[in-house]
């Protein structure tokens, strides 16, 4: 932004005067700065990854608890610092808008780097001293350039500060944003005090107008500051596949202004960005040529029945406008938790979408549930719609099925079977996240009971152990309606029978699968008449016997709040009621205990409108068979258990449907009292929910004291949100 930073070819190794350092002493010792951070991420992943390796070469009875000292005061550390990196406001209300504030952690981190940056940019000048001002600009300049390669460091899909710190390039993507906002604030003053020096002489316009320089620099000022404008969350959000041609088109003009800009001696600050750019995206042409062509798959089946191309997918309608993808005999191998970038060219061109893997491996298939809202996904729900009857008993009609692409898997989580107790809290969609985290746990129990399990003392320090050290996982899922459940019916039924054949085959078998799914909004669940309140029920003075299904059952007092949990959106509703004004039942009250019965939510009015048939009819039969809340007890050991406040379901008596939402705290809370070691917590739903159970973790964690003489377990939460 100013002729002198382009010909000034010494400038960035010049002792200013006063003792401040060189420009490229200030650019080293920002590298510092951050290479210090990523090799402190990277160390605790390293330990991470060894105390994984630890606990399943341990054979007593407790492996998710440290032993030794080494671990002990690795476990305090880590304790303290989840802790504070973890815990978040509760989120402000401003008239309408409800503003949900991050974290302390990615806070601190947002904070240190823009003090670092502003530090650097003003140490030891005098920025009241209108003859320093040009050095200010030239500082603030160098400063600016030298963050262009962590920018694209943090964006990249191959990306190298997650493989080192263990995080995936969708959890660093708003470092990325919040460094790029910094840039721009830095190149803003720099701008600014050139502006104030020339200013002096009214020298401004000529500079603007006449310097080839200042032109290039002012106009990479002005695509920078479009840039972070539609990277904001509301405008990135209207149209996200506009958004991503637009912000490489932008990036590129960027690039290319700072390049002609800025003088030979920093333009390698310039060229390592390039680099990367590059770098990545021909590490992911690899990927995907990998992931869809058949000839680098040559054992994985009969070539000439795929063909060239790997991938071919059918699209199944399912309620609640979602699409089933099915790609069978997929060649690329992936873990759970993980997603992929598909791209169906034949109905969504030039498109290419982030989806998670809703299957496992042992599946032998790719499995994808989309719901439809803009754009491709709404073509491939109609796609799935007009398909519904084409594929009959003999499997799918050619013309069904279609050619896709994928580019993946991308995703990092620890492995969850390392941990004693796991908890696993979906709001919604989000339950295409967790369904296959639980699923990997209960195989690797199957493969323990089996036999199958990999010997622990000849464990690989890089590969997936066989087995699972988790003694009890705790799934819940909250959603809206109870013909959705049909997602994941059939798999939440087999993961319970892979416990029960494994029950049977060794009657020590002690481990524990526990499920309960929230309905908030049932069409079901309405009566003729007026909305009524909700109401706690009256309390008993005896218990009062009732049959159901010929069982008899106590009717005990129900503690309940009728409060809103911000677990998953749900249409506009009278605080008091849960009543919609156009009618159904949105049911609001909080369940503390799910053990005691209490009356379902009754209010009532005309239902919500059904699902289209096509999408409906496929999937009715299987939602009268959905497994709602049950515990791995024995059969022959646990009673069969029906109440007021669970759906009559013609399933095992363990199972039952919840009306409300949950106690994500109380739920938590119960886990944590009994875990013989470290255990985890899984949430991915919409920012209420996440917000919450974060929170929750934080204060249980240090009421407990863990880890600080107690004797209370470790907590690692992973948060997985919809965020683009």
């Amino acid at each position: 932004m100013d002729h002198s930073m382009h010909s000034g070819m010494g400038m960035g190794s010049m002792d200013m005067g006063d003792g401040a350092p060189s420009f490229f002493y200030m650019q080293q010792m920002y590298w510092a700065v951050v290479g210090t951070a990523i090799g402190i991420a990277t160390i605790a992943n390293i330990l991470n990854k060894i105390i994984a390796v630890q606990r399943f070469a341990d054979s007593s009875p407790t492996p998710s608890k440290p032993k030794s000292i080494l671990f002990n005061l690795y476990a305090t550390t880590t304790a303290m610092t989840r802790e504070a990196s973890y815990a978040s406001l509760s989120p402000l209300t401003i008239g309408s808008v409800k503003l949900h504030l991050p974290p302390l952690g990615p806070l601190s981190v947002i904070l240190a780097n823009l003090v670092v940056v502003l530090v650097l940019c003003f140490y030891k000048l005098n920025t009241t001293d209108e003859w320093s001002w040009e050095s200010v600009g030239y500082r603030t300049g160098f400063i600016s350039i030298a963050q262009l390669p962590l920018i694209t460091l943090l964006s990249g899909k191959t990306n190298i500060i997650g493989f080192l710190t263990g995080s995936s390039y969708e959890r660093l993507n708003w470092l990325h944003r919040w460094v790029a906002r910094t840039l721009w604030l830095t190149a803003t003053i720099h701008m600014g005090f050139w502006f104030r020096s020339w200013g002096r002489y009214d020298y401004i316009v000529v500079k603007l107008t006449t310097d080839p320089i200042t032109q290039r620099g002012f106009a990479s000022w002005i695509i920078l500051t479009f840039i972070v404008l539609v990277s904001m969350a509301p405008l990135r959000k209207l149209s996200y596949e506009v958004f991503v041609l637009v912000h490489l088109l932008t990036f590129a003009g960027l690039i290319a202004a700072i390049w002609y800009h800025a003088s030979e001696e920093v333009k390698i600050w310039v060229w390592i960005p390039i680099g990367l750019v590059a770098f990545d995206r021909i590490a992911r042409f690899a990927v995907v040529l990998y992931a869809n062509m058949s000839l680098f798959h040559p054992r994985s089946g009969d070539k000439e029945s795929r063909g060239l191309w790997a991938n071919h997918a059918t699209f199944a309608p399912l309620p609640g406008n979602v699409t089933r993808i099915t790609v069978p005999n997929p060649v690329i191998s992936w873990k759970p938790g993980q997603h992929v970038f598909m791209s169906c060219h034949g109905l969504v061109p030039l498109q290419s979408h982030p989806l998670s893997i809703a299957s496992i491996p042992s599946d032998k298939k790719l499995e994808f549930l989309v719901r439809a809202q803009n754009g491709g996904t709404k073509k491939f729900f109609s796609y799935a719609s007009k398909q519904h009857g084409i594929i009959g008993e003999g499997g799918a009609s050619p013309d069904s099925v279609k050619l896709v692409g994928v580019e993946g898997p991308y995703g990092r989580i620890r492995p969850l079977r390392q941990f004693d107790s796991i908890v696993l809290l979906a709001g919604g969609m989000g339950t295409t996240y967790t369904v296959p985290l639980m699923r990997d746990v209960v195989e690797g129990w199957k493969n323990e009971c089996l036999g199958q399990s990999t010997s622990s003392r000849r464990l690989p320090l890089l590969s997936s152990p066989n087995r699972a050290l988790t003694k009890r996982i705790r799934f819940v899922w909250v959603v809206r309606a109870r013909s959705l459940l049909s997602w994941f019916s059939e798999q939440l039924e087999t993961a319970l029978q892979d416990i029960d054949a494994c029950r049977q085959r060794n009657p020590e078998f002690n481990k524990e699968l526990e499920i309960s799914i929230y309905v908030t909004c049932d069409e079901e669940i309405s009566s003729t008449g007026p909305c009524q309140p909700q109401l706690p029920p009256p309390q008993p003075t005896q218990p009062t016997p009732e049959k159901s299904e010929g069982i008899k059952e106590e009717v005990e007092e129900k503690t309940i709040e009728t409060i809103s949990i911000d677990s998953n959106p749900t249409p506009t509703h009278t605080p008091a009621t849960g009543c919609q004004p156009d009618g159904g039942c949105c049911c609001t009250r909080k369940v503390t205990d799910e053990d005691v019965s209490f009356p379902p939510c009754n209010c009532s009015g005309p239902t919500p409108p059904k699902q289209p048939t096509a999408a409906t009819t496929t999937t009715q039969e299987k939602s009268s068979s959905t497994s709602t809340s049950t515990t791995s007890t024995p059969p022959q050991q646990q009673q069969p258990r029906t109440s007021t406040n669970s759906t009559k379901s013609p399933l095992d008596p363990r199972i039952r449907i919840l009306s409300g939402r949950p106690d994500s705290r109380g739920l938590i809370r119960k886990v944590l009292e009994v875990a013989e070691g470290e255990s985890g917590v899984v949430v991915c739903g919409p920012r209420g929910l996440n917000g919450d159970v974060r929170r929750n973790v934080v204060s249980l964690s240090d009421e407990r004291a863990v880890h600080k003489g107690t004797g209370a377990q470790g907590v690692y939460l992973h948060v997985e949100s919809f965020e683009y």
